[in-house]
């Protein structure tokens, strides 16, 4: 059976999250969105699940830990988090390459773009940025969605190694649709999953979010493996789509040469280094 899912239930699933220390410290760095830079002491309670007390006892210790900054009766996500999320290996490199190539993407096409990786059985925003024709709302840098519902979703699904392994699993799942335009069923996911194979683009039309469609094509790494989609999201009133497809496709090539450099430069021993 399928159900239409609400965005916001889609980022956090808190079954997942041990009731433990650590688990509620998280909960509480997780109340943040894209919509809310700073919360009060209540909206942590609530977003989180997490009892007042121990709230209110967690967030001041991470105000101390730099994780947390507090202006005034509101929180906001603190420095520390930003620092150490730098240093998150591939997706920090994926990210720091990525960037300026979706700035020209945007400022070209005035669309939203954004750079997606393969999570579980989820998309896992790591860049997001939108052009003057962006209203769209439902992602976010380090939210989650669908695979079955997003072109960076299907993307991914369709070109994982283990495509058919995820497709099980989602089966056993509840089957998540965001809008009712979203893919029915797993034989109507199955026949798209051939075309976006063998044209290495995927696309929706309002099955993530009302007026909206999404483009997407694959990042590769230094052979032919895919690690990531960039994805670009226009109305569904605008036209020449062709040409969106080919900005996409030029500015994936840019974004895995440049990954594909720095990852061989780094591996290079140090004397080969040296003589570069």
């Amino acid at each position: 059976m399928s159900v239409l899912a609400h965005p916001l239930e889609l980022d956090d699933d808190v079954s997942t999250i041990p009731n433990s220390v650590l688990g509620k410290a998280f909960s509480i760095l997780s109340a943040f969105d894209g919509d809310n830079e700073t919360l009060r002491l209540v909206d942590l309670c609530q977003r989180s699940g997490v009892p007042k007390p121990s709230v209110y006892r967690l967030a001041q210790e991470l105000v101390a830990l730099g994780m947390l900054e507090r202006i005034g009766q509101e929180y906001r996500i603190g420095f520390s988090v930003f620092a150490l999320s730098q240093r998150a290996g591939s997706a920090s490199l994926l990210r720091r390459v990525g960037r300026p190539v979706l700035v020209d993407l945007v400022t070209s096409t005035r669309g939203t773009a954004h750079l997606a990786v393969l999570e579980g059985t989820r998309t896992c925003y790591l860049e997001k940025l939108g052009g003057t024709r962006s209203v769209h709302a439902l992602s976010r840098v380090g939210g989650r969605l669908p695979l079955t519902c997003t072109a960076s979703g299907k993307l991914l699904l369709a070109l994982a190694p283990n495509s058919d392994q995820l497709l099980e699993h989602l089966v056993g799942d509840t089957w998540q649709r965001l809008t009712p335009h979203s893919a029915p069923d797993l034989a109507s996911l199955r026949r798209e999953m051939e075309s976006i194979r063998a044209l290495r683009v995927a696309t929706e039309r309002e099955e993530a979010l009302l007026g909206f469609k999404s483009f997407a094509v694959p990042i590769y790494d230094s052979g032919d493996a895919v690690i990531a989609a960039l994805s670009l999201t226009v109305p569904v009133d605008h036209t020449a789509d062709s040409a969106l497809v080919n900005a996409l496709r030029l500015a994936s090539g840019s974004i895995t040469r440049q990954h594909t450099r720095l990852v061989m430069s780094a591996s290079a021993p140090m004397e080969t280094r040296r003589l570069a």
